[in-house]
């Protein structure tokens, strides 16, 4: 008996847990720290940084399985979801001024007690205008999850003048071209559907770039140039 009771609870134990964002819900629903795109985001109007989104949404995918986010802060403000399932989110507000945005389409806001709904989510992801919009060109300040470039500065993080110059060119319809910019664009991430060159310029000794992984420049000669192809 005392055997048989062990084994139940070994099987309890082994038992994936529902409900608890772990591994496998991270593949399917992540967090991006920098919000380069996004399928969902939510908002507090009271604040920005919130610390309790005071209401309860539940997202659903095509398998069925269901994941519950309540009381949550502003680490999880925005949601990416894996595009290769289809996905409701049920919600429930328990405060006036919260609610979510998806696409162009706001729900809440402007909140009764206990207001809810359930939605289908369009798997369309929205760009911080901070980003490029959907261009194949995107620019951003902080690390998204999908940056292929980096720039540098040797003598600032925050650099207010990158000094020197850089030609996108992916072949077909774009050629977008940068200069003496700020860190507002360290980053960069490029539409992967195209082939790239990557042209540079150098103008200043201790500026440089880094490109899957190989650092170009940090020691220039003045007009130190090259040509990349991704």
């Amino acid at each position: 008996m005392r055997k048989s009771l062990w084994f139940v609870l070994f099987l309890m134990l082994m038992m994936p847990m529902s409900g608890c964002l772990g591994d496998n819900e991270e593949q399917r629903i992540s967090f991006p720290e920098c919000a380069s795109a996004w399928h969902v985001a939510f908002f507090d109007l009271s604040s920005d940084s919130f610390s309790s989104w005071d209401g309860k949404v539940e997202f659903t995918d095509s398998n069925g399985d269901t994941e519950v986010m309540e009381s949550f802060s502003s680490d999880k403000k925005y949601v990416i979801l894996d595009e290769s399932l289809t996905w409701t989110l049920t919600y429930t507000f328990y405060e006036q001024d919260i609610g979510f945005t998806i696409g162009n389409t706001t729900y809440g806001g402007s909140n009764q007690y206990g207001d809810s709904g359930t939605i289908d989510v369009p798997l369309v992801r929205t760009y911080s205008d901070e980003y490029g919009g959907n261009g194949p060109i995107s620019y951003s300040s902080c690390a998204p999850e999908d940056w292929q470039i980096k720039f540098i500065d040797m003598s600032a993080d925050n650099f207010n003048s990158w000094g020197g110059e850089i030609v996108f060119d992916n072949g077909i319809d774009e050629v977008e071209s940068i200069e003496y910019f700020s860190s507002d664009i360290k980053y960069v991430t490029l539409d992967d559907s195209y082939s790239w060159t990557i042209t540079y310029t150098f103008y200043e000794d201790d500026i440089g770039f880094i490109l899957d992984g190989v650092t170009y420049g940090l020691n220039n000669q003045y007009g130190d140039s090259g040509t990349i192809q991704i």
